[in-house]
């Protein structure tokens, strides 16, 4: 078994779960409160969904390769996560309301 199957392997199923879902209530949770549709609330939870998982999974693995520590990896991947999904989700607003013509800076 080579390193990247042998890392993934040492990596509990939760842990996983857990980082590829952090982003996922906060923008459900804002997505609530305004009148989007179904297709964009379901664009920006995949962009938030997809970029915590990456990010979060990311940082995962080279803080298990640095410090062979899982607990501190999984907090450090989990807050990274947290942060790559807020990023993200900013730069679409961003994007969509340029796209919109609107400018959001006064």
């Amino acid at each position: 078994m080579n390193t990247e199957h042998q890392a993934l392997a040492d990596v509990p199923l939760w842990l996983l779960v857990l980082l590829s879902m952090a982003g996922l209530s906060g923008e459900m949770l804002r997505a609530s409160g305004t009148d989007l549709g179904l297709r964009q609330i379901l664009q920006r939870v995949a962009l938030r969904f997809l970029a915590s998982g990456l990010l979060g999974m990311a940082t995962l693995l080279l803080a298990m390769a640095l410090w062979s520590n899982l607990y501190l990896a999984a907090g450090l991947g989990i807050v990274i996560a947290v942060i790559g999904a807020d990023v993200a989700g900013g730069l679409y607003t961003q994007f969509l309301a340029k796209k919109a013509g609107i400018n959001s800076r006064n």
